[in-house]
């Protein structure tokens, strides 16, 4: 492209179709951010210069803009920031390296809100595209969005959208069981409750470890609409912690820790994402013996 060694697979239109979304879901900078999403989606560079390149070559945008786009997708949990990976992974992350939520979600997120405010053809135009999209982020991330089949793991920083966003992928894709452990503070509040939603209403089978007693009306309202599909189980206040745990089947488990409040303008938790089927398997045993300790949800 231009006379750069880096070819690229973004376009113009690519960038405006994340724009529009973007902006929709007010995330702040929203060119900025749609360009530094769809070359990570389509190109999934390992060096920011890269990125810069396409940014500058398409859009005129120079490297603080374009900082400042990722660090606004990164508080609206649309990319996860990766920390290191084992040896054992099959996958060079590379320097600049994040992960995207996939771009099916996010469209299944704003499409009504968009179809009001866009013209008939121009929503069109974007939903044809969605198949390009979701075969590019399929090959640069791989069947569970965090580029590894099934070797090795990859530790994160990341927000609580990212990881719903993630795990609602996994469940569009194929309907495991999905075995949460949450805090519970804000977990039954918007936004993060219009995701948790959707898991069920796709008839997932939920298992769900609340650490604390706060809003247990809601998830007692909740177990009422959604009956079998969902079993809820809590801890008293006494031993609420800090862990974050999600086993989807025998395809992913994320292991996190919360290490700042989920107002804070910054990804909350540090996680390690396991898909080496023996991983999952100790994660799922953790997971049943806290179960086993939890109170049901009367």
């Amino acid at each position: 492209m231009m006379g750069c060694e880096f070819k690229t697979n973004v376009k113009l239109d690519n960038i405006q179709d994340f724009e529009m979304m973007f902006d929709r879901m007010k995330i702040d900078r929203p060119r900025e951010a749609a360009i530094y999403y769809a070359t990570l989606v389509l190109d999934c560079p390992k060096e920011f210069s890269d990125f810069l390149k396409v940014a500058e070559g398409l859009a005129n945008i120079t490297r603080r803009p374009l900082e400042t786009g990722r660090s606004c997708l990164l508080r609206a949990g649309l990319i996860a920031k990766v920390l290191f990976s084992n040896d054992e992974a099959d996958e060079d992350f590379g320097r600049e390296s994040y992960l995207p939520v996939h771009p099916r979600v996010i469209w299944e997120d704003i499409k009504n809100d968009l179809k009001q405010v866009i013209a008939d053809d121009t929503y069109k135009s974007i939903e044809n595209r969605l198949e390009e999209y979701g075969k590019q982020y399929n090959s640069n991330f791989k069947k569970y969005g965090i580029k590894l089949k099934r070797n090795g793991n990859v530790t994160l920083q990341y927000s609580g959208k990212w990881i719903l966003y993630t795990v609602l992928n996994n469940c569009l894709e194929k309907n495991n069981g999905l075995k949460m452990q949450v805090g519970g503070e804000r977990f039954f509040e918007e936004p993060f409750i219009k995701y948790f939603k959707k898991f069920l209403d796709l008839k997932t089978k939920v298992q769900l470890i609340v650490d604390t007693k706060i809003n247990i009306d809601a998830a007692k309202e909740l177990k009422k609409i959604y009956g079998e599909n969902l079993e809820i189980r809590f801890f008293s206040e006494d031993v609420s912690g800090t862990l974050r745990n999600y086993v989807f089947g025998k395809e992913i488990a994320v292991n996190g820790i919360k290490i700042l409040p989920e107002s804070n303008t910054e990804p909350s938790y540090i996680g390690t994402a396991y898909v080496d089927l023996q991983d999952i398997e100790i994660l799922d045993c953790k997971f049943n013996s806290l179960w086993e300790l939890a109170k049901p949800l009367k």
